[in-house]
């Protein structure tokens, strides 16, 4: 488990010191989350952060007829959380919700503050993060402009195995189509 979130690590940072990846452990909790279990729940204030070691979780929003609106997947070797809630100690205003029975590391709101302010190696690896992350909320927000056959190869592109973990009236959601629509879509694109 942590050799896997080492080699994100790593990826990320390839110049990350060895030494620094041990600093990490402690401040690191391996849990595990069920299926249809919520990691945090709007209007919560988001006090932790997880490396997603195994595990499918949706990101959403509700409307206020009770419609969901997926935002987001988040899969193996990825990262869960609010940073907006974190950070700034505010009500989240999404929902993250396990797909699938998960494994996780999970890192403490004062704890990752400590590590950002204590490790510089830490601080530089985050930085890189927030601004992947940065630029795919770019990128997810120029997808709406694309047809919904593209926005479904783009989907299928980024998340190669979503189709084989997620229901299709969450795909068709996060694509913003009726499941009808995604029906076509499927068989368009096997043929």
């Amino acid at each position: 488990m942590y050799k896997q979130f080492f080699n994100h690590i790593k990826k990320t940072c390839p110049n990350y010191p060895e030494e620094d990846l041990n600093i990490l452990l402690p401040y690191f909790e391996s849990k595990k989350i069920i299926k249809k279990s919520l990691f945090l729940k709007t209007g919560a204030v988001c006090k932790t952060a997880a490396y997603v070691v195994e595990g499918c979780f949706r990101y959403f929003t509700t409307n206020l007829e009770g419609e969901e609106f997926i935002t987001k997947f988040a899969v193996d070797d990825w990262w869960i959380g609010d940073l907006q809630s974190m950070i700034h100690g505010t009500p989240s205003k999404i929902s993250i919700e396990a797909l699938e029975d998960c494994s996780l590391l999970t890192i403490a709101t004062t704890d990752y503050n400590y590590l950002l302010q204590h490790s510089r190696s830490f601080a530089d690896f985050i930085e890189k993060k927030f601004s992947k992350a940065y630029q795919s909320a770019e990128i997810r927000s120029s997808e709406f402009a694309e047809s919904a056959e593209n926005r479904y190869k783009i989907l299928l592109s980024k998340y190669p195995t979503i189709t084989q973990r997620v229901p299709q009236y969450y795909i068709a959601s996060y694509l913003g189509i009726t499941p009808e629509s995604l029906s076509r879509l499927r068989k368009k694109s096997a043929s």
